[in-house]
This record gives structure tokens, C-alpha cells and sequence, in this order.
């Protein structure tokens, strides 16, 4: 299995929780970012596109977002396995394990 299909295994169904938590409408620009991102995630093939996604990601921190409990802890799990993914992509296979 590639990177990509493994993040898009994995980080698609966090951002779908990420997703719901906005359906409240209380912030439709921050539903709309997720959304993008979400769709972004199904659609990645290559390892670029989940570099892609991880800079874009990166930037929520930055859009001014305010995030209830709820949108904070679905965002931290999103956040930790993408971590854990952006190690798996930065570890040089010509090195022994």
C-alpha cells in the first residue's frame, strides 16, 4: 500500500469527524476549508499530494479559525496521525531500519 493511499485510509475519516463538527453553521468559512481538504484527501494519489495536503493542513492554525471543544479534539486526532504520517513520508528508505 502507498503513502498516499495509506493517508487517504487513514486521514479521510478524521476529516469527515473534522467535517461534522462544523455542520452547525456556526463558521461556514472554517466548514468550507475542511471541505476542500477533505475532498483533497479522497483524491490523493501520490506522495506529493499528501505533502500537499499536510502544508495546506498546516495552515489552520493561521485562518483565524475559533474552535469549540468538540472541533479541538477532532482536530488533535487529525492532527497526530498526520504526524505520524508525515514521519512514514520523511524517513529515506535507502537507510536501514
Amino acid at each position: 500500500m502507498t503513502i498516499a493511499e495509506q493517508a487517504r485510509q487513514r486521514l479521510a475519516p478524521l476529516l469527515e469527524d473534522v467535517v461534522e463538527r462544523f455542520d452547525d453553521g456556526s463558521d461556514p468559512a472554517a466548514s468550507a476549508f475542511f471541505c476542500s481538504l477533505l475532498v483533497k484527501a479522497h483524491a490523493m494519489q501520490e506522495d506529493i499530494d499528501v505533502a500537499s495536503l499536510f502544508f495546506e493542513l498546516s495552515t489552520a492554525a493561521f485562518q483565524g479559525f475559533v474552535y469549540s471543544p468538540e472541533q479541538t479534539a477532532a482536530l488533535d486526532r487529525l492532527l497526530e496521525v498526520s504526524e505520524q504520517l508525515a514521519f512514514a513520508l520523511s524517513v529515506d528508505s535507502d537507510q536501514p531500519h
